[in-house]
């Protein structure tokens, strides 16, 4: 044989193999990443299993129990914390509140981003705007609350400015029990639409100018540009800020505290699920102590989230357009 024929066999071997006494297939790189693989992710994973996963098993557990978490041990009662939740009149209202402010608010939210990103895009002062707008959010959500209650008071800068102008008619109590949480739903959307709008006009910007130019001189309005061009373009940030939504709206506590200014017992009107799961473990005028219900209440949370965050992210999933 000769050696011509011999050296393309063995230049194919070592191609296979990597390098001599390699694992076959396997590169040098490929190698080196195996063996590091497990050092470098180990501590990371350690830290996630002892400080998120199993404090949240455990809370699992807790919620099929009953326990004041003062000196005595969870006693196990099977699935009567969440019988108990779902006859719980309180309770429910604070499911209810909680579904109102993911739709009706985010809904309001969603409209006044759309809405003022079209108008922004194409104004001289739109950072200037986008800066004031985005303002209210960077606040203590607390702070927030405790001044838009204070502007909503009866003698507030609100009904004040009603009588100013002749609409006097208009001025009322803002904060009773029958109109307090739909004037939440709007604080939430006066506050919140900053961060989303934020995020809509970072992504408009890396949008090439001429698509706009050339929707324009076809002489697409306002609306269809932002319907065929804005919103197709920028669906991938639509997506992520509409999960961060479900997430930031099934959370929401501060705010409502500050605002109702009763944070130890706000009223079952103002009530969301936060705040039914702080008056019933350790917050309130009266604490409850109850771990075992409040887990449960967690453990409703955490999969109405799950819920929301998966049906959003099937229903806006869509191909990614290259530009």
């Amino acid at each position: 044989m000769s050696t011509a024929t011999v050296a393309p066999r063995v230049m194919t071997r070592r191609r296979r193999g990597g390098r001599p006494g390699g694992r076959p297939g396997v590169s040098p790189a490929e190698a080196a990443r195996r063996t590091l693989y497990w050092p470098l992710l180990l501590p990371a994973l350690v830290v996630y299993v002892g400080v998120l996963l199993l404090p949240a098993l455990y809370g699992v557990y807790v919620s099929f129990t009953t326990w004041s978490g003062r000196g005595d041990s969870p006693v196990w009662t099977g699935l009567a914390n969440y019988v108990r939740l779902a006859q719980d009149s309180l309770f429910q209202r604070a499911f209810l509140n909680t579904l109102g402010i993911l739709v009706v608010s985010g809904i309001g939210v969603f409209a006044v981003t759309f809405a003022v990103s079209a108008v922004l895009r194409e104004v001289r002062w739109g950072r200037a705007a986008l800066s004031l707008i985005f303002f209210p959010y960077l606040l203590s959500p607390i702070a927030v609350g405790i001044a838009l209650s204070l502007l909503l008071s009866p003698d507030g800068l609100v009904n004040a400015s009603l009588r100013s102008v002749g609409l006097g008619a208009l001025a009322q109590q803002w904060l009773t029990p029958d109109l307090i949480f739909r004037v939440i739903l709007v604080g939430l959307v006066w506050v919140s639409a900053g961060y989303y709008l934020t995020l809509m006009m970072s992504a408009i910007g890396r949008i090439p100018r001429y698509y706009f130019e050339a929707a324009e001189l076809d002489g697409a309005g306002r609306f269809t540009v932002f319907r065929h061009v804005t919103l197709p373009m920028t669906w991938d940030v639509v997506t992520v800020a509409a999960v961060l939504w479900c997430i930031n709206a099934i959370k929401v506590f501060e705010f409502i505290i500050g605002f109702t200014g009763n944070g130890d017992a706000p009223p079952p009107q103002a009530r969301t699920l936060t705040i039914a799961q702080f008056l019933t473990t350790t917050g309130g005028r009266n604490p409850q102590y109850e771990l075992g219900l409040g887990s449960a209440m967690a453990v409703v949370m955490v999969a109405l989230i799950t819920v929301f965050v998966i049906g959003v992210r099937r229903l806006m999933r869509r191909e990614a357009l290259d530009f």
